[in-house]
């Protein structure tokens, strides 16, 4: 016990202290998160997945393992909660997207990024990095697809994908990656600066949204299918599936950790700029950010 309260104080209670400070704000100053999250939207997120991917020294062939274990990952957890939802006739299509953006989409970047860089080290840190970036862009296609057909049909959805300015910055990055192409200083030192704002503006983002929490009528059957799905039972499916692709060390850790995460913050910005029950979002993520201390503790001193 005494052990799984240190790994809460040490690696955990930092995140949430970040996230508190943006709650503070929240409830005093009440400034307007959608306007925050337009700005992760179109100007920090697609800086933070450039350089992320950018930056990588990883070597290729454990790249291509993380991110097709990433896609495995996410599209598993999305089959999942459509084969549940399937069940639930009377639910509607908004709460339905809801349900399986909370379920597929992880929060890898705020909460992953730095839970695995506090108890595993650079080396797991660079391998979760990997995973932010392949998790990053699925969110931005397969998770702006399932947002937008909530409310609009596949081809709408799709169009809306082409819109995503983090998708062509994954694009960027890899064309110059594989071209080994190094950016003016001019243009990098801007594009770190603002890919470094991102986390801390998407943890302040959390904890102003968590200040706007009112309990949602009606949704104790969805949270309980979207939360069970994302904290209890995507972390079996990530430790399967390191085994599937022979996943090892730091890259397992890194997996299985990353796989663990609730629901992630970019689930908010998508059904606030798709009109999605953004309410129920919010829900599905602090009720999930709630349970993660005490399953990520447990996780952590398994893997250590």
């Amino acid at each position: 016990m005494l052990e799984l309260l240190q790994i809460f104080v040490d690696n955990i209670a930092p995140i949430l202290i970040i996230a508190g400070v943006g709650y503070a704000l929240g409830r005093s100053v009440q400034p307007d998160p959608r306007s925050i999250s337009a700005v992760i939207f179109n100007v920090l997120s697609p800086s933070l997945v450039f350089y992320s991917l950018y930056d990588s020294d990883i070597g290729g062939g454990e790249i291509v393992t993380l991110f097709g274990g990433v896609i495995v990952l996410q599209t598993t957890m999305l089959g999942i909660a459509m084969a549940v939802m399937w069940m639930g006739s009377d639910i509607q299509p908004r709460q339905r997207a809801n349900v399986l953006l909370a379920t597929m989409s992880m929060n890898t970047g705020n909460y992953g990024l730095s839970l695995v860089a506090f108890a595993f080290g650079d080396a797991a840190l660079s391998r979760a990095a990997v995973i932010f970036v392949a998790n990053s862009m699925m969110n931005y296609t397969l998770g702006v697809y399932v947002a937008s057909n909530g409310t609009t049909s596949p081809l709408q959805a799709v169009a809306a994908v082409l819109r995503t300015p983090a998708v062509y910055a994954l694009i960027a990055a890899l064309v110059f990656s594989v071209l080994n192409f190094r950016l003016p200083l001019m243009v990098e030192r801007p594009i770190v600066t603002l890919s470094g704002a991102a986390i801390p503006m998407m943890l302040l983002l959390l904890g102003l949204q968590l200040a706007q929490f009112k309990p949602v009528a009606r949704s104790g059957r969805l949270l309980m299918t979207g939360v069970g799905l994302r904290m209890l039972v995507s972390p079996f499916i990530a430790a399967g599936i390191t085994l599937l692709l022979g996943m090892t060390g730091d890259a397992r850790t890194a997996f299985i950790v990353q796989g663990a995460m609730p629901t992630a913050v970019i689930t908010l910005v998508l059904s606030t700029q798709f009109r999605l029950d953004r309410d129920l979002m919010l829900a599905f993520i602090f009720v999930s950010t709630l349970v993660s201390p005490f399953t990520l503790s447990v996780l952590v001193a398994i893997l250590r």
